[in-house]
């Protein structure tokens, strides 16, 4: 007994030996094969690189995007205009209150004296204004609402701080920010179809590649059938060359937009100048990279399998 639980175990280690360095020897043969045929291997991997290039930059089109809705968003404001009849003291108190809630990230607070010497200095009616017997102006709080609201939580938001006893008026002007959400949740859905249509058209290319070796290699599929090899012996280097191509396709996909990148940031810096804006692009990060690379991967692992499981399984020795 004891000896047959000795044996059973060399025979197990060597099985996943064996196993493991067949993986290895299909993962070189395919880059081999990849080698010494480089005009084709150079035609599928542009092709494939250029077909990702487009989902690829508008993802980081999208991330740029996000960056600026982000700058807008936190200069969104809801002007609080308090009642007359509230103290000083008690609307600086108010004013304390609101920097407490969470979904405020922060308010500004000006008095009734400090918001009519700003209004008699920009409104140009400074010496009519100086025979008012009364001040006219309420005190106000600028609310600046989280960044990590939506267009909803601030309209909620809005509706909160207008019911408050202390507040008379407050204001939001909210259809360019809908009009602003809106547009990248739009960017959002055109990145995801973008990205759905040209990766099928990455499964079509790996899989028509892989189709096209198969069929060259029949006479070899054929003999090594004969000698008993199972098919998952035989699709393992099919399964690499797959992975191979999606490997270099996510690379020189990730290269161009880079490259394009660095010829578009001169142009974009001057235009920035000439706004007086210091936003600068954004580039791909390493993470971006990881995912770029890494779905380009699956996308050849995929369209590789499901050319040989078409395929490989038709060709039987007769």
């Amino acid at each position: 007994m004891s000896d047959n639980k000795h044996q059973h175990r060399p025979n197990a280690l060597n099985r996943f030996s064996a196993w493991l360095l067949h993986h290895l020897q299909s993962l070189v043969f395919s880059l081999g094969k990849a080698y010494r045929s480089p005009s084709a291997t150079l035609m599928t991997v542009a092709v494939i690189g250029i077909t990702l290039t487009l989902p690829s930059g508008f993802y980081l089109l999208l991330k740029n995007i996000q960056s600026i809705s982000g700058d807008l968003r936190s200069s969104t404001q809801i002007t609080l205009f308090l009642d007359m009849k509230l103290s000083l003291d008690s609307a600086r108190q108010f004013n304390a209150q609101l920097k407490q809630h969470a979904e405020i990230a922060d308010t500004r607070f000006i008095s009734r004296e400090q918001a009519l010497t700003d209004f008699k200095q920009t409104s140009g009616f400074g010496k009519s204004l100086d025979h008012l017997n009364d001040n006219p102006l309420p005190h106000t709080v600028i609310v600046i609402p989280s960044t990590e609201l939506d267009t909803l939580a601030i309209k909620t938001l809005l509706s909160r701080l207008e019911s408050m006893a202390e507040v008379d008026i407050a204001k939001l002007d909210t259809e360019w920010l809908e009009r602003l959400f809106t547009i990248v949740e739009i960017a959002k859905r055109s990145v995801i179809i973008i990205s759905l249509l040209f990766s099928f058209a990455v499964l079509l290319i790996i899989g028509n590649t892989i189709r096209l070796d198969i069929q060259n290699r029949y006479q070899e599929i054929i003999v090594t059938k004969l000698i008993g090899a199972t098919n998952a012996f035989i699709r393992r280097p099919f399964l690499y060359s797959g992975v191979w191509y999606g490997l270099f396709g996510g690379l020189l996909s990730w290269l161009i937009v880079e490259l394009s990148i660095i010829v578009l940031s001169g142009p974009f810096d001057s235009l920035s100048l000439l706004y007086q804006s210091q936003y600068t692009i954004i580039t791909f990060s390493f993470s971006d990279f990881l995912i770029i690379t890494g779905c380009s991967t699956l996308l050849g692992l995929a369209g590789s399998w499901l050319a040989v499981a078409r395929h490989l399984n038709e060709i039987e020795p007769k």
